[in-house]
């Protein structure tokens, strides 16, 4: 089965994400729809989170979170940040959908390269790029909760904690600002997880891999990454 039209697939991937990579192979269009919508939804979380939060207070937390800083460099990211806070809404829109974007082009090159081992998936460049935007869609939700704690917020003081709310280490572990795993941690979250495993679906839809081969290609770049990290962060 696979989605009639790119409304459908938009719901699919998040319920039955192999109707809309099945669709998707036939309308490589859609693509472009979900990434304005992901772009849509990422602008306007952060123009929210920007335009209420307390430009003091940010700075204060920033400042504070630099524990290894002596208090000359704390003094100098601070004189940095008070020049630059009212770009920093521009820089987290724009900056975070360049970002996306160049992210994405990367693992369009990495999933065109795993699947030359399925010599039926005659798939160029740019449909592995439609598919990458696909396996992004959990940050959809992500960026809709961001919006609906900022907006029900009951003060200004919000701290940038909150961007990352669905993090491992606010969910499960609870390191403080200052541990070695604690930036790590934070990074990782829910929605990561969610897009391995959506990647993973379409992996298999889009070539004859068995479902244990496309989770693991699907799962290898955060493998790589995050082990590395750990053991940079713990020497």
């Amino acid at each position: 089965m696979k989605s009639s039209n790119v409304m459908t697939a938009l719901v699919d991937i998040f319920i039955s994400p192999s109707k809309a990579f099945n669709g998707l192979k036939e309308a490589k269009g859609w693509s472009f729809v979900a990434f304005i919508l992901l772009a849509g939804i990422l602008a306007a979380s952060m123009f929210a989170f920007y335009n209420k939060a307390d430009p003091q207070f940010l700075i204060d937390q920033q400042v504070a979170a630099a524990v290894d800083a002596t208090i000359a460099e704390q003094k100098m990211i601070r004189q940095s940040m008070e020049q630059t806070i009212d770009m920093q809404v521009w820089f987290a829109m724009f900056g975070s959908i360049i970002g996306l974007a160049i992210i994405n082009a990367l693992m369009a090159g990495y999933y065109l390269f795993v699947s030359k081992q399925d010599p039926e998936a005659n798939y160029g460049y740019g449909a592995w790029y439609g598919f990458g935007v696909w396996t992004m869609m959990p940050l959809v939700i992500y960026y809709l909760g961001i919006l609906v704690l900022v907006l029900t917020a009951s003060t200004n003081q919000i701290s940038q904690t909150l961007m990352s709310y669905s993090s491992i280490n606010q969910l499960l572990i609870g390191l403080e600002i200052g541990h070695p795993l604690y930036t790590l941690l934070e990074s990782l979250n829910i929605f990561s997880i969610w897009s391995i495993l959506i990647a993973a679906i379409g992996l298999k839809s889009w070539t004859n891999f068995t479902f244990n081969k496309a989770l693991l290609f699907a799962a290898l770049p955060s493998i790589v990454i995050y082990g590395i990290w750990t053991v940079i962060a713990l020497v």
